[in-house]
């Protein structure tokens, strides 16, 4: 004979063994496996959808050329957007030659400079497009060879509302009388499908991981770790 007490309803009644407590508060104490690899997939979607544009980005051949009359009218060819891996003639406002060994992050120097941690960021204009454009470079300054001539710059194509370390960008950019507008197109060099190519093995890694997430989702659901 069961002498346990049995659970009732509102009314007296005994309940059905399969009885389920409703409300989420319940349902969220019933699948605590189920929420963990639910988290567990959000977590690796989300760098898969970051790395699925890099990835793209990667298998990238020929830059768009950007022209110094697009620039100055604020318009890129058509078809193309920020994020797109873009080519510029132009020559460098700065005299990197004469700035050998001296400070940059002035107006003097023409040469604005976002720095934190270990990784620092220069930015400069070209002639030809004046407060229309920014070029920036990640490996350090260009070679003095570089002065006064008209150099082709590639990279991708972003804005200055969107490039690393916005607000030490900014302090930069102001310190050296360049544009600062969120708007301003910005071609950042060291961004070239060539470098993201090198990183695939690691991109790969990532999507399988992402995808192995699903799966398991789907075959375990809510059963736990350790089968217990």
């Amino acid at each position: 004979m069961d002498t346990r007490e049995k659970k009732r309803n509102n009314f007296g009644e005994p309940l059905d063994e399969r009885y389920e407590e409703p409300g989420l508060g319940a349902w969220l104490r019933r699948n605590p496996w189920l929420l963990t690899r639910l988290f567990t997939v959000m977590i690796f979607t989300f760098g898969a959808s970051t790395t699925a544009a890099n990835f793209s980005y990667g298998l990238r051949s020929e830059p768009v050329d950007l022209t110094v009359s697009q620039l100055k009218q604020g318009e890129l060819p058509r078809g193309t957007e920020i994020g797109d891996y873009v080519r510029v003639r132009g020559t460098a406002t700065p005299d990197f030659e004469t700035l050998q060994g001296k400070p940059v992050g002035n107006e003097e120097s023409q040469i604005g400079v976002s720095e934190r941690y270990s990784a620092a960021y220069y930015y400069f204009g070209l002639e030809e497009t004046g407060d229309d454009l920014l070029i920036q470079t990640a490996q350090g300054l260009p070679a003095p060879d570089q002065a006064g001539r008209s150099v082709v710059w590639e990279g991708k194509i972003s804005t200055v509302g969107e490039v690393i370390f916005y607000d030490t960008t900014q302090r930069g950019l102001k310190a050296a009388g360049l544009p600062h507008g969120s708007n301003i197109p910005v071609i950042e060099t060291g961004d070239t499908p060539e470098y993201y190519r090198q990183i695939f093995p690691a991109y790969s890694a990532i999507i399988a991981l992402w995808l192995f997430s699903i799966v398991w989702l789907a075959w375990k659901k809510n059963k736990p770790f350790l089968g217990v």
